[in-house]
């Protein structure tokens, strides 16, 4: 008796698991390599599969792009309506920026993120998918929660729009920061924690009504 092939491809092993290992070996390819410069066999191999395998699955590098950003996209909308239930706005609030810091700071977000600003200009349709599926997406559960916080009085009478691209560009960009911690010194020692801290004091600073209570880190 033989024993099994333990080196062999992956999808051997677990084809109903295919196209998500795909996908995560794409993205892997992806933020190594750029965009421009991956090649579908070497997303194929990472993958354990060959390349005719792949495109069963998938037309090319941008439907492979476009739907391992989806999937991650996905879990991250998921893990952020899960964090946001509704209830009082400003618990609501500091739920999401907790939740969403934890997902900027993983070390597949700096990665990526450096990915679309170097390359997504050579890829029109890519960027539009971005900007309407990943960062659209957040700005929209962010203006949910500002829209119901201004209705009841607890925030102030501000643009749900332009409050929400606030949020998120300052969370952006501290993430962006807090990951390559050797080119932006001014981020002193402050520990993660400390950096989400003072966020969301200064978020709630401008957004909560005169006479407002609570938020933030109290």
């Amino acid at each position: 008796m033989t024993c099994p092939d333990e080196d062999g491809p992956r999808w051997r092993r677990r084809p109903a698991e295919r196209p998500e290992e795909i996908l995560h070996a794409a993205l892997e390819v992806f933020s190594e390599q750029g965009l421009a410069g991956a090649r579908v066999e070497d997303i194929a191999s990472r993958a354990g599969i060959s390349k005719g395998t792949l495109y069963l699955y998938f037309s090319g590098k941008e439907e492979l792009f476009r739907e391992a950003i989806r999937a991650k996209m996905r879990r991250t909308m998921e893990g952020l309506a899960s964090a946001t239930p509704p209830g009082d706005p400003r618990e609501r609030l500091t739920r999401f920026v907790d939740a969403y810091w934890r997902y900027l700071c993983k070390p597949s977000f700096g990665s990526m993120y450096r990915l679309l600003l170097s390359e997504l200009h050579q890829f029109p349709e890519l960027s539009r998918f971005y900007a309407e599926e990943v960062s659209g997406r957040v700005m929209t559960l962010a203006n949910e929660i500002l829209e119901e916080g201004i209705s009841d009085g607890t925030f102030r009478d501000v643009d749900p729009d332009v409050a929400s691209r606030m949020i998120v560009g300052v969370m952006v960009q501290h993430a962006v920061w807090v990951s390559r911690r050797d080119l932006f010194p001014l981020l002193g020692k402050r520990k993660d924690e400390t950096l989400v801290n003072e966020i969301k004091d200064f978020l709630f600073a401008a957004l909560l009504a005169p006479g407002t209570v609570g938020g933030g880190t109290r």
